[in-house]
């Protein structure tokens, strides 16, 4: 009689309860590019041809909720949901009593909250475990290790970062041994480490980059913005002005900075282009009204600082509980040269906006002569801003 081929069994541990990322939502429920988090990996072992089924260990609070999800899916290989347990272990042995595997088998362990396992490494990690008994992913650490005394606050000894790997998922083991290991009692974080403790060695390959586990409010926000999402109300706003020289004045403002050599800018205010193309971006991103709205009446009041309009339109951006993210800054003139002042006007933007120099953007043209602007007659700016919810 011709021996049965072997099985390999996927576990998508769901059971977890998201203390870390500072939410009252289940992580696995956040939305991003209008799927659950859960919807992308399941979706990458339902899409995976070696894996022949899913079982799902869930927790009492998202059972209904996964129930719903795969009915409006249609995940075939989804097979089981499974009431998981107050840890990962308990979690992986419920599960277990739930299927029959052959001794050969492979078991592939995987977090729900790791949304973007590849295919290939979970192809090669199948492949290795096959080979050698079991198989993680993980990624190298980059940045120096430092064994500390908690109680001391003292460095204890630094350690080679070549030899440590930040353990992922999918962690696949074939069975008899994770049988093994379960029936001795040993207790592990992790299924390679429960292997380790036969003893029995485990290999290791390394996780693609986009594989990592969603923990905090950062890891998802890194999530959303791979997957080309934009953050929750997200704004983004365009603004422009432009003013003709004063041929018998002097003093330019520009960007919050005083250039007293040159030629001053026609206008009721002080004529800063770059704050008041800022106003315009910021107040677009609102749905609000154009600067000369706000700026006007104060103007007839001798109110002529254009830092003063700005903190009008940022004031209606808190109240809307959002905050500047970024500035792109776009400059057409022929005087002044503004490469030479872009790191002055960078720092004083960030003062005056309270935004990290480095999400701030300044660029200029002379438009080769083609416009007033380029001929040196007057300045013309445009502005683009992004705004996000405050935390």
């Amino acid at each position: 009689m011709a021996q049965s081929a072997s099985m390999n069994h996927a576990i998508i541990l769901a059971a977890g309860r998201s203390s870390r990322l500072r939410s009252n939502k289940d992580k696995l429920f956040l939305k991003v590019h209008g799927h659950p988090v859960l919807y992308y990996a399941i979706m990458a072992f339902n899409e995976n041809p070696h894996i022949d089924e899913i079982i799902i260990a869930a927790n009492a609070q998202n059972k209904e909720k996964i129930q719903k999800l795969l009915r409006q899916y249609n995940f075939p290989k989804a097979k089981k949901i499974v009431p998981g347990g107050t840890t990962r272990q308990k979690s992986l042995e419920k599960s277990l009593k739930h299927i029959n595997p052959s001794k050969d088998d492979l078991i592939v362990v995987h977090n729900g909250a790791n949304p973007l396992p590849s295919q290939k490494e979970i192809n090669a990690a199948i492949k290795e475990a096959k080979k050698h008994g079991a198989c993680i992913v993980g990624h190298f650490l980059t940045s120096t290790i430092k064994e500390v005394d908690p109680d001391s606050k003292h460095i204890i000894k630094s350690h080679d970062r070549k030899q440590i790997f930040a353990a992922e998922t999918p962690q696949v083991v074939r069975y008899d041994l994770l049988a093994r290991a379960i029936a001795k009692n040993l207790e592990a974080t992790d299924e390679a480490g429960l292997i380790e403790a036969l003893p029995h060695k485990v290999k290791y390959i390394e996780a693609d980059e986009n594989n990592f586990k969603i923990t905090t409010q950062k890891d998802y926000l890194r999530l959303k913005t791979l997957m080309g999402d934009a953050p929750e109300d997200f704004r983004i706003g365009l603004g422009q002005d432009s003013h003709a020289f004063d041929p018998d004045k002097k003093g330019l403002q520009l960007g919050g900075i005083s250039l007293p050599k040159h030629q001053k800018l026609k206008a009721n205010s002080d004529g800063d282009v770059i704050l008041h193309a800022i106003f315009n971006a910021i107040s677009q991103s609102l749905g609000e009204q154009s600067l000369g709205f706000f700026a006007d009446p104060l103007c007839k009041r001798g109110i002529k600082d254009s830092k003063t309009y700005l903190d009008i339109i940022m004031e209606k951006a808190r109240k809307q509980k959002l905050k500047l993210n970024s500035l792109g800054v776009m400059i057409e003139c022929k005087i002044p040269q503004i490469d030479p002042l872009n790191t002055k006007l960078k720092k004083s933007l960030s003062k005056i906006l309270r935004l990290d120099p480095v999400r701030i953007g300044i660029n200029a043209t002379s438009g080769e002569e083609l416009t007033a602007f380029g001929r040196g007659e007057g300045v013309q700016c445009f502005a683009i801003v992004s705004l996000t919810k405050e935390k």
